[in-house]
């Protein structure tokens, strides 16, 4: 892989880990306002059940008492709703969090081949370099060699 491409692939690695941190903060925030409603809707449904329960002495209406009660049904179907969807929301940020920890997992291994890559061409910039200057120093060599009459000049390629 040449390294525009791998410094492409880093970056939308990098992006993608963006938008999944994204969606998670903005699913976090659904599940507490769900959370909260949830709540309120408890607190209400027990306030409303204390609240309709018979006083000694009051002569209740009939009809009245039947609205309570399905008022109070269709409010508890609200809670049992609410539940649900509270339900319905912590799954979504379980998944959420798991592409999250998914694209930290790719970006790190992404980051670790660039940093490994990196490693391996400066290793053999390095031994060629060492190379180029072991070549050096061996002519340098033969040459004061051959010029204090060790070897022939013909013998070290110099003519």
């Amino acid at each position: 892989m040449n390294p525009a491409t791998a410094t492409i692939l880093l970056e939308l690695a990098r992006k993608r880990l963006q938008a999944a941190q994204a969606r998670h903060a903005n699913l976090l925030r659904t599940l507490e306002q769900a959370r909260a409603h949830g709540e309120m809707l408890r607190r209400y449904a027990a306030e409303y059940d204390v609240r309709s329960l018979p006083r000694a002495g009051d002569a209740r209406d009939p009809s009245a008492e039947r609205n309570q009660r399905a008022f109070l049904g269709r409010l508890q179907l609200a809670v049992a709703s609410q539940e649900q969807e509270l339900e319905t929301r912590k799954h979504a940020v379980q998944h959420a969090s798991e592409d999250v920890a998914q694209c930290e997992r790719k970006l790190s291994i992404l980051e670790t081949l660039m940093t490994r890559r990196a490693e391996a061409e400066r290793l053999r910039n390095g031994r060629r370099e060492q190379n180029h200057m072991d070549e050096l120093a061996q002519r340098a060599f033969e040459r004061r060699l051959a010029a204090s009459g060790g070897y022939p000049a013909s013998a070290i390629g110099e003519s």
